[in-house]
């Protein structure tokens, strides 16, 4: 996939007006980075967190239909870039996981289900959570506006059942802040939790990397979609 390197990439941030602190938060942790171009999107509000996560995404999704561009990026406010982040590792990855025709590319998730890593720091994953910092191609739009999505749904694990072309960048490029609370997951207010689960799937793939090398497993030829 040939990406215009010099073109900023279309990012939407999902934010609830109440939370100015995540608002400054996010707009800090972009600031600078001229390979984005940053759009702060109200938050559709609805009384569980979760669908109005969803409505969120799919106003978001809708919009960029009317455009030109083959992937744009959607972010939660609590996102944070990692020291692994760069500009052109971002690229290289959203090109190569284009070629593998790729629905979804993550920055970092919280858990997983399966996985195979199918690049020296790209995982083909199952199911997952953490949407804070997901790349979204073109070809994947349909299907997410079409969804029926009902309460007990959680957006990232739709991600998974919508998709077998879920793709995760390691190192990790984006984990999500800790601010106390959580508007979408009951669970992750304790201190220290968000972090933790970050941590944890980290020292998985490090082990599964350290199997590939034991075993001298070469990356250069295989492609997720022969």
């Amino acid at each position: 996939m040939i990406i215009d390197r010099k073109a900023r990439i279309k990012t939407f941030v999902i934010n609830l007006s109440k939370r100015k602190d995540r608002k400054q938060s996010i707009i800090s942790e972009f600031g600078g980075r001229k390979e984005f171009e940053v759009f702060i999107v109200p938050a559709s509000r609805h009384k569980i967190g979760a669908i109005g996560l969803w409505n969120s995404i799919c106003q978001i999704i809708q919009n960029a239909l009317t455009g030109k561009d083959d992937f744009i990026i959607i972010c939660e406010d609590d996102h944070v870039f990692t020291k692994e982040y760069n500009t052109k590792r971002l690229f290289d990855s959203i090109s190569m996981a284009g070629e593998w025709k790729a629905d979804v590319l993550l920055g970092g998730v919280s858990w997983l289900d399966s996985t195979l890593q199918v690049d020296k720091e790209i995982f083909w994953v199952n199911r997952f959570n953490g949407l804070q910092f997901t790349v979204v191609f073109r070809k994947f739009f349909e299907r997410i506006l079409r969804a029926e999505f009902v309460p007990g749904d959680d957006a990232d694990l739709k991600f998974s059942t919508l998709s077998d072309a879920v793709f995760l960048l390691h190192p990790f490029i984006s984990i999500q802040k800790e601010f106390g609370y959580s508007d979408i997951t009951t669970g992750n207010d304790k201190k220290g939790k968000v972090s933790s689960l970050f941590s944890a799937q980290t020292e998985k793939l490090n082990q599964l990397k350290s199997v590939a090398s034991y075993y001298k497993i070469e990356f250069n030829n295989y492609r997720p979609n022969d």
